[in-house]
């Protein structure tokens, strides 16, 4: 055994021939004379050979040379000394450096007790810490008294729970949150219910000096354009599965919309969605400012990563949490004393975004008879419902016009209106905090029934399709707040219906023409938005309904307006002239709509209803497949680089004019929009279905530069499920130096079955046809900003003759991908690629 002076053991009844101690382990001390002074004593006369080591936590409590050997002489036995040990270079740098530091001396075999080093520079001294709102905030990287939340998202505003499958319930608390100019605080109570944060959480951190595009390309993160290089062994910013130690494919950036570098703050996206029910580690290093020097590290994480002592309980009371981080980043090779700043998150389970929505989902169908919603049969009776009105040959290919109104099963609970299902409207939620019903609401519908269905001997039998996929059925989604009478009669719905398709659709409720006043309130009071996410859901469950409604054979071919009689002299006339007329059993009137026990609906969403229809597709029984038009997901990535949020943004940013937490409010609410849009269902949505769920393929048709629908976010949800890309995805000379289809593995045979993603590019910016016009447009922006140039191909896919091919073969019994563009990519908006 070592003596606490470190003394050489002696044998039975002898003195012990080598003692050692350090006499002075400061800092200063060190640095100022350049060695460490030591006490030696020999039990015999003649040399001892001495040095000094150290070890730190990154060294994994190895020693290592601090000093050079040192060869004191010794006249006579039992003599103590005084060495001066002289300080490597690199034993210079290592006291230098702030790290907690054990040094050992070594003298001939003895070695003294291990000691800890005594920081003493000002840079290595405890800091003075602002303590006042630790009780709600993480102090690591707090920088300004304004902002709490920041490192966000953070275990640190979670607690146990072993009642949830990620072991984890939020806690947020009220002087945590953002609050708006009206000083109204954002209510904490609707996240408290979340045993995580979101998979696809943005996330958002205040680092002054790394707040500018200078210090952004000193510190060269990886990035949109090049986001293989996630993996890079000196990558400074990374996030990593705290299990595994795998890194998640990730881009940074800043802050562009920002008014300052004061004000912008770093951000963190995830390329793929994270897994659920995660714990991951936000690892922040060797971070730069504009000069390229390094950043030092915030006092608050100093804390914990230098282990600088303190007498606050609520500084030590993390110690141990810390400490468990940074040994997950040595085992993954992170040093310790590099850091700028780690925490850790853990993301919510697929249970926590989706058990709402699918006990209203089987709640409602168990209603109508219908249990059993994975076996793919039409079960029960069917909805409710109503025809108020049919126009006929409202256009050219269109013989039909249709609206009128459908049950549904109400969930939410609204404190005023009379209609329980009104904008403005909660989840009506039971004491196990699922969805309750409270009556029910009558929902809209809008259908059209083309010629090539009501009257195919209108049709150019070359444009007519063959009779077996007359009659299929596609819920539409519409557009950003619109609704279906604005969209349904629109030229893309003609010319898909025209492949014999009878097309209907329903208010996307939540997000509707009748919530704009209700999701504009809600931006200028976050508290208000679960009046958004929860209606979202509603919205959800009245497509499903009115899916079944199209195929069941008890639903709307039940009623004359879809029916049609060929024996008229128009077939697009209503038999009998009273569309809500019941059809008698047996009739011979033919149906619009194919219908039966085995049938299957399909999908078609554009814009909001491509972005909503992600969600649908991952809840849906009664589709297996779904066309997104220009569509992604996570709206709180969406927002800011979308051209729309001038018009959003004019509600959003006046009411909270902190810059700095802007991001953290778009980022918070998304835990609760997760239940109602495709960011929380992402993992679920094709082949890994949710209880009671058949499997899905969905298909992105997408317009490259899309001005109002990011790109970058379609592309991440193109990865999150699955999807491969109908290669090539755009022309070579298009965005040369941009990895633009990383992760995305492209489509080698066809038909594919699977899921997809296809870009149809109206090429560069070029003069128009009429003075002064501009064609095309430049690639989306690699900020979080939206494009600003050249014109919008959003609407461009829907139109075109190609995309229109490949989703009627899509939307198929026997439906697959198809690549009507080869060998080249899909063009659109009359550019023909060089």
């Amino acid at each position: 055994m070592l003596l606490a002076s470190g003394v050489e053991p002696a044998a039975a009844g002898t003195k012990p021939k080598v003692a050692v101690e350090i006499v002075d382990a400061g800092q200063n001390p060190m640095l100022n004379r350049g060695v460490l002074k030591v006490k030696v004593r020999s039990a015999r006369k003649g040399k001892v050979r001495v040095r000094a080591l150290s070890s730190t936590f990154d060294g994994k409590g190895v020693m290592k040379p601090l000093t050079d050997v040192a060869w004191p002489y010794f006249k006579r036995a039992g003599q103590w000394r005084t060495v001066n040990l002289r300080l490597t270079s690199t034993g210079r740098i290592q006291v230098a450096s702030c790290q907690d530091r054990d040094i050992q001396v070594k003298a001939g075999n003895v070695k003294s007790r291990r000691k800890a080093m005594l920081r003493q520079t000002a840079d290595c001294r405890a800091p003075a810490l602002d303590l006042s709102r630790a009780a709600t905030c993480n102090f690591i990287a707090a920088q300004d008294p304004s902002i709490c939340m920041s490192p966000f998202p953070d275990n640190y505003y979670t607690l146990a729970d072993s009642t949830t499958e990620t072991g984890r319930r939020i806690n947020f608390t009220s002087g945590a949150m953002p609050e708006n100019a009206s000083g109204s605080v954002i209510n904490p109570s609707p996240y408290l219910a979340s045993d995580g944060f979101s998979q696809g959480q943005t996330i958002s951190v205040r680092v002054p000096g790394l707040d500018n595009p200078a210090a952004l390309a000193q510190t060269n993160p990886v990035g949109l354009v090049d986001p293989s290089r996630y993996l890079d062994p000196s990558a400074p910013v990374m996030v990593l599965d705290a299990r595994t130690r795998e890194r998640q494919p990730i881009w940074v950036e800043i802050d562009s919309n920002a008014s300052s570098p004061a004000q912008t703050n770093l951000l963190i996206r995830p390329m793929v969605n994270f897994d659920p029910a995660t714990r991951y580690i936000v690892v922040l290093r060797n971070l730069k400012d504009a000069s390229g020097n390094l950043l030092k590290a915030p006092d608050g994480f100093r804390y914990y990563r230098d282990f600088l002592r303190s007498t606050n309980s609520r500084v030590n009371g993390r110690r141990s949490f810390y400490e468990d981080i940074f040994k997950r980043l040595r085992a993954a090779g992170i040093r310790r004393s590099n850091l700028y700043l780690a925490w850790d998150f853990t993301t919510a389970s697929d249970e926590n975004n989706s058990s709402r929505a699918l006990s209203m989902r089987d709640q409602a169908f168990a209603a109508l008879g219908d249990t059993d919603l994975a076996d793919r049969k039409v079960q029960g009776t069917a909805p409710e419902f109503k025809v108020d009105s049919v126009q006929v040959n409202p256009s050219s290919t269109v013989a039909r016009r249709i609206a009128g109104t459908f049950e549904v099963p109400c969930f939410l609970d609204h404190p005023t209106s009379s209609s329980e299902c009104a904008s403005g409207a909660t989840l009506n939620l039971g004491p196990e905090g699922l969805p309750q019903q409270n009556g029910t609401y009558e929902a809209n519908f809008e259908c059209i029934v083309p010629n090539s269905i009501a009257d195919p001997d209108s049709v150019d039998p070359e444009l007519l399709p063959e009779e077996s996929l007359r009659g299929r059925a596609i819920v539409y989604g519409h557009g950003l707040m619109g609704s279906i009478g604005g969209e349904i009669h629109a030229e893309s719905q003609r010319r898909t219906a025209a492949k014999g398709f009878t097309i209907c659709g329903t208010d996307e409720i939540g997000m509707s023409t009748g919530d704009i006043v209700t999701v504009t309130g809600a931006l200028m009071d976050l508290s208000n938005f679960p009046k958004v996410a929860d209606r979202l859901q509603q919205g959800l469950l009245n497509e499903m309904y009115l899916g079944r409604l199209m195929i069941h054979p008890d639903g709307l071919v039940s009623k004359a307006a879809f029916r049609v009689d060929p024996d008229l002299p128009e077939p697009a006339d209503v038999p009998g002239g009273d569309g809500d007329a019941a059809v008698p059993e047996g009739s011979d009137l033919e149906p619009v709509l194919e219908t039966g026990e085995d049938v299957r609906g399909w999908y078609r969403g554009i814009s909001q209803g491509g972005i909503m229809g992600g969600a649908l597709m991952a809840l849906a029984p009664d589709f297996d497949r779904g066309a997104l038009g220009v569509g992604a997901m996570n709206y709180s990535v969406l927002l800011t680089r979308s051209g729309s949020w001038g018009t959003y943004g004019a509600f959003f940013n006046p009411a909270y004019p902190n810059q700095l937490e802007r991001p953290l409010a778009l980022s918070l609410i998304q835990m609760l929009w997760d239940r109602g849009e495709p960011n929380g269902y992402a993992h679920r949505m094709t082949a890994n279905p949710l209880p009671g769920t058949p499997p899905h393929d969905v298909l992105f048709d997408t317009a490259f530069g899309d001005h109002l629908v990011t790109n970058w976010q379609t592309n991440v949800q193109a990865r999150t499920v699955g999807a491969k890309a109908v290669a090539p995805l755009i022309t070579n000379s298009r965005w040369p130096g941009v990895d633009w289809a990383w992760g995305i593995e492209p489509i080698t045979t066809y038909p594919y079955s699977g899921s997809a993603v296809a870009y149809w590019d109206s090429g560069p910016l070029r003069p128009g046809v009429e003075p002064e016009s501009t064609l095309g447009t430049d690639p989306p922006p690699i900020t979080n900003t939206p494009p600003l140039t050249g014109e919008d191909p959003h609407e461009h896919p829907r139109v075109t003759d190609t995309a229109v091919e490949m989703i009627d073969r899509f939307l198929r019994t026997d439906g697959a991908v198809t690549n009507p563009c080869a060998p080249g990519p899909c063009l659109a908006g009359g550019w023909t690629a060089p």
